[in-house]
C-alpha cells in the first residue's frame, strides 16, 4: 500500500499546534513503499472500470481513492474486493471461534492501518491507568451532535436498559461482578446525568473537555484525533459494547474488538438501531454462506438442519414463500430452508483473492511488531470476554 501523507485530509491541511502534522505522528507507517512521482502518473481513479479486469496485465497497480461520499456513488460496479466476502478458506477456519468473521476480517485491516506509534500507545496506556479502566466492563458509545440528521437518537435510559440486561444475564449465571461502564460520547453533558441517575454503576470516562467533538474546529483537530483514538481503543477492549451501528465509531470499535479478543463465540454487542454492517459493501446476488439460527426440517428431502449449521452455496428459492436452498457442511447434503431459519454471513465467492502466498512473506516481515500481536501476558489478542464464560 502506498500512502501520500503530504496532504493529510483529516487535519484539513491546517498546521497543528499540538505537534501532530503527519500521519506518522500518531501511527506506525502503513508501508515501506514510497509514493513517487511515477506512482502519481500511473494511478487510476477508483471508478475506473479497469479495476475489475480479469486480465492481470491490465489491472492497475496503483488506485487513487476518492472521498467516501463519492466512493459510494461508484460502489455498484466496483471491484469484487468491495463485495461482502473474504477468502473462503480463512472464513471456514475463523468461523470456529469468531461470531462474525467479516467483522474480524475488516478489523484486521483497520487495526493494521491505525497501529499506534510509541507516542500514542504511551498515551493510551497512561489513560487506562488514569481512568481506572479494568475488565470486566461494558463499553457505551453515545453518538449525537450532527448524527441527529442521519439516524434516530436514543435517551440514556434506553442505553442503560441494554446494559442492565447484560449484567442481569450474568447474575442469572451466578456471575456477580461490579457493574463497570466505560462511556465515550460527543455530548459530554450526558455523563453527569448517567452518574447521578444510575448510582449502582461505576462509570469511567475521559475528561469531559476531551469529549467536546461537536464544533467543526474541535472535531478536526490533531489533539482531538489523539483523544479519539485513545477512546476508540479502550472502547474496543471492553467485554461487551452497547452502541449504534449507524455510527462509524460503533462499527469500528466492534471490528477492533473482534480482533483483540481471541474468541467471540456469542454476540458481544447490542446495537440500538441497525445490525452490524460494513458501510459501502454490498451483497452479490448469491450464492451466499449462511448460518442456521434455529432447528429446521426440510420435508421434501427429509433433511434436519440444526441451529448453528454452516450452510454454503445458498441460493434464493423462486417460490411464493421464499427461502433458500443450501448445502449443509455437517450433513454433506443439500436441502431447502425458510428465510426465518437462517442468517446471512457473507458472499460465497470462490474467486476471491487467496492469501496463502502472501502469508509466507508476512511471517518474515515485522508486521506483527505491535502490542496487540505479541505473544506474552500483555497480549490483547489473548483476551477472553466474561460474556463467553461457560459454567
Amino acid at each position: 500500500m502506498l500512502i501520500d501523507t503530504s496532504r493529510w485530509h483529516y487535519l484539513k491541511n491546517i498546521k497543528s499546534k499540538d505537534g501532530i502534522n503527519d500521519f506518522h505522528d500518531l501511527f506506525q507507517p502503513i508501508s515501506k513503499c514510497k509514493y513517487t512521482d511515477h506512482d502519481k502518473k500511473m494511478a487510476v481513479s477508483w471508478k475506473n472500470p479497469s479495476m475489475d479486469s480479469t486480465d492481470a496485465n491490465k489491472t492497475p497497480q496503483v488506485i487513487r481513492l476518492i472521498r467516501v461520499g463519492f466512493l459510494l456513488q461508484y460502489r455498484s460496479p466496483g471491484p469484487k474486493i468491495c463485495h461482502y466476502a473474504m477468502p473462503t478458506k480463512i472464513f471456514y477456519d475463523i468461523i470456529q471461534f469468531k461470531y462474525k468473521p467479516m467483522a474480524w476480517w475488516t478489523g484486521l485491516l483497520a487495526q493494521y492501518i491505525v497501529r499506534p506509534n510509541h507516542f500514542l500507545q504511551q498515551f493510551i496506556d497512561q489513560s487506562r491507568k488514569q481512568f481506572q479502566f479494568q475488565s470486566p466492563i461494558v463499553g457505551l458509545h453515545i453518538r449525537r451532535t450532527d448524527k441527529q440528521k442521519e439516524a434516530k437518537l436514543f435517551h440514556i435510559d434506553e442505553y442503560m436498559v441494554k446494559i442492565k440486561a447484560f449484567f442481569d444475564h450474568l447474575a442469572k449465571r451466578k456471575i456477580n461482578i461490579k457493574r463497570r461502564v466505560f462511556v465515550t460520547t460527543d455530548e459530554p453533558h450526558l455523563i453527569p446525568q448517567l452518574k447521578s441517575k444510575y448510582t449502582n454503576y461505576q462509570f469511567s470516562h475521559p475528561p469531559l473537555k476531551q469529549l467536546e467533538a461537536g464544533p467543526y474546529t474541535t472535531r478536526y483537530s490533531a489533539l482531538h484525533l489523539k483523544h479519539f483514538m485513545r477512546d476508540l481503543f479502550l472502547l474496543a477492549e471492553c467485554d461487551y459494547l452497547v452502541v449504534t451501528m449507524t455510527s462509524n465509531v460503533g462499527r469500528l470499535a466492534y471490528e477492533l474488538h473482534e480482533v483483540i479478543y481471541s474468541r467471540t463465540q456469542s454476540q458481544h454487542f447490542t446495537s440500538m438501531d441497525i445490525g452490524y454492517n460494513i458501510f459501502g459493501q454490498v451483497r452479490n446476488g448469491g450464492p451466499w454462506i449462511m448460518r442456521a439460527i434455529q432447528d429446521c426440517h426440510d420435508n421434501t428431502s427429509e433433511i434436519h438442519f440444526i441451529k448453528g449449521d454452516i450452510l454454503d452455496s445458498c441460493i434464493p428459492l423462486k417460490k411464493k414463500n421464499g427461502g433458500y436452498r443450501c448445502f449443509s457442511r455437517r450433513l454433506q447434503k443439500s436441502g431447502s430452508l425458510s428465510a426465518s431459519c437462517v442468517t446471512y454471513l457473507l458472499d460465497d465467492d470462490r474467486t476471491y483473492l487467496d492469501y496463502n502466498i502472501l502469508d509466507e512473506s508476512l511471517q518474515s516481515d515485522n508486521l506483527y511488531d505491535n502490542k496487540y500481536f505479541h505473544n506474552d501476558t500483555q497480549n490483547a489478542c489473548t483476551k477472553s470476554s466474561i460474556n463467553d464464560i461457560k459454567l
